[in-house]
């Protein structure tokens, strides 16, 4: 039944240009001619690029095209990343020489040692005499 449904549906759409057609010509005048005109112009335009145009290479200059948005892009989105972790890092050093040099804040004791230690420097040199230098 589906079959013969379709069947009469193609043979009355025949039937129907047909009749159009036949009207048009005996009339001298078109239905609908400014569309019918304008779906004329595009569909030559179609055929034209259908004819003239060569695909294989528009494929491969898109495709290079966008393999190379899509390296740009990666590589955006690369040093983001990159720039992010540096800043992380960056307050995270900050941070530890901040922690750092608090907790190593001058001391009494060692500011004793070195004292001492001077004073042994300028005894040693009393005690010896200086040697001249021969060259």
């Amino acid at each position: 039944m589906g079959h013969l449904i379709f069947i009469l549906t193609t043979i009355v759409l025949a039937a129907g240009f047909v009749a159009l057609s036949g009207y048009e010509g005996r009339r001298g005048l078109r239905f609908f001619a400014p569309q019918r005109a304008r779906l004329d112009k595009n569909v030559a335009r179609i055929e034209f690029i259908l004819a003239h145009v060569d695909f294989a290479a528009f494929l491969l200059d898109e495709t290079r095209r966008i393999a190379a948005r899509v390296g740009h892009d990666v590589a955006h989105v690369s040093l983001l990343l990159v720039r992010a972790a540096e800043r992380l890092l960056t307050r995270a050093v900050r941070y530890l020489r901040t922690l750092h040099v608090a907790d190593i804040a001058p001391r009494e004791s060692a500011r004793g040692y070195v004292k001492t230690l001077a004073d042994f420097k300028d005894r040693l040199k009393a005690t010896h005499p200086k040697i001249p230098d021969i060259h």
